[in-house]
């Protein structure tokens, strides 16, 4: 005979294990997290932890600014250590970029967002080993910075168990039992099924498989996005801040042990899908030569780091580059996914909106620009450098 619960909640990443951990906040007393690895093996375990404020909508803006708090607040809030690190944020965008980036500042600004627009030639007070050249105005977050997304989802997993929600790792889902138009539950590897009324797919990478176990489509496509570890040169000096320059195409984010991590800032990611299984697997001497070159243009010091490592990161990218929070068309069936780059940092806020939504309680932020209908008409398209500026 098999278990019941409240909620089942597919992946141990951070968008699982917030949802879990808010759902128990709200009440539920059976929440069962299955993840298929271990926790944060996924996505999570595999992403940079960039925790930036640029995004061109309120509802976005909204839930970076819970999320941050929460980064800051960890401890209090959740439990455990989320490693945040406020060095600060730049990013550089082109002459052209400038009005656009004026008109999102502008907005955030009256939601609360702390930031200023800089002129090229104002960058050597912050940042003096930044390339100038080619931009038209610099976006300086100085609360914004990067956390450690393991120890985040380690804190939510904890701070869950606490609240009761039972968290089961290296249990893989293989069935989504309905019954019409309903879902009724889960079926495991091992034989096991879990009655519920409520499934959460939040399986990042791998949710478009899980969707099609309850016969639902997801426009997701997943996109290879390598990440490189670099060693700097000892004559570079003091750490840098977080720099995305969006006009040339990279990222540079600092790392302990003299370690810069960077990758770049494009969207060749759905013109390069990715079987998500090889997630993790080396990056190639060809990929690792172009994304380094682009570094070495934002920041020509760098150019004498030496390469550490290299490894296959992922994104699971939805056509306007923005997540799909909502219930599916199988009532019960909710999704979370599709996050395009921004699960990390729009976690916290995330778990807070699909506890809401599963529960029919008010929600912090507007669910409406997540539906997953907005992608019934083709007309629903983006880029990667749109989810900043729109």
């Amino acid at each position: 005979m098999g278990r019941t619960a409240e909620a089942v909640i597919i992946g141990g990443g951070v968008t699982g294990l917030s949802t879990a951990f808010q759902l128990a906040g709200r009440g539920l007393r059976r929440v069962v997290v299955l993840e298929r690895k271990f926790l944060a093996a996924g996505g999570t375990g595999h992403s940079v932890g960039i925790v930036r404020q640029l995004y061109p909508t309120r509802e976005t803006t909204e839930m970076v600014l819970r999320s941050l708090a929460v980064f800051q607040d960890f401890r209090e809030r959740v439990g455990g250590e989320a490693g945040y690190v406020p060095c600060g944020v730049l990013i550089g965008v082109s002459p052209a970029m400038r009005p656009t980036l004026e008109k999102a500042l502008a907005l955030q600004k009256t939601l609360g967002v702390q930031a200023e627009i800089l002129d090229p030639e104002d960058l050597p007070r912050l940042e003096p080993r930044i390339d100038p050249s080619g931009l038209g105005a610099i976006l300086h977050e100085p609360a914004s910075g990067y956390g450690d997304p393991a120890s985040v989802a380690a804190g939510y997993a904890e701070g869950a168990r606490r609240r009761g929600v039972t968290i089961e790792q290296g249990v893989e889902v293989v069935a989504i039992h309905r019954s019409g138009d309903r879902v009724t539950g889960v079926l495991t590897a091992s034989g096991e099924g879990i009655d519920a009324p409520v499934v959460v797919n939040a399986a990042g990478l791998w949710s478009p498989r899980v969707a099609r176990l309850a016969g639902v489509e997801l426009p997701i496509v997943i996109g290879r996005h390598p990440v490189f570890a670099i060693e700097r040169d000892p004559a570079f000096g003091p750490a840098h801040a977080v720099y995305l320059d969006l006009a040339g195409g990279s990222y540079v984010r600092p790392e302990t042990g003299s370690l810069t991590l960077t990758g770049s800032l494009t969207d060749d990611e759905t013109e390069h899908p990715m079987d998500p299984d090889l997630l993790g697997a080396e990056a190639g001497f060809d990929e690792a030569s172009e994304a380094l070159a682009r570094t070495a243009r934002a920041i020509p010091r760098l150019a004498d780091s030496r390469l550490s490592r290299g490894y296959a990161g992922a994104f699971d990218i939805t056509p306007d580059w923005m997540p799909i929070l909502d219930e599916s068309p199988v009532r019960g069936f909710y999704v979370a996914a599709g996050m395009s780059g921004h699960g990390f940092k729009l976690a916290p806020a995330v778990g807070e909106m699909m506890a809401a939504l599963i529960t029919g309680s008010p929600g912090p932020v507007s669910l409406a620009p997540f539906r997953l209908d907005r992608f019934a008409s083709s007309s629903r398209a983006g880029t990667f450098v749109s989810s900043y500026l729109g």
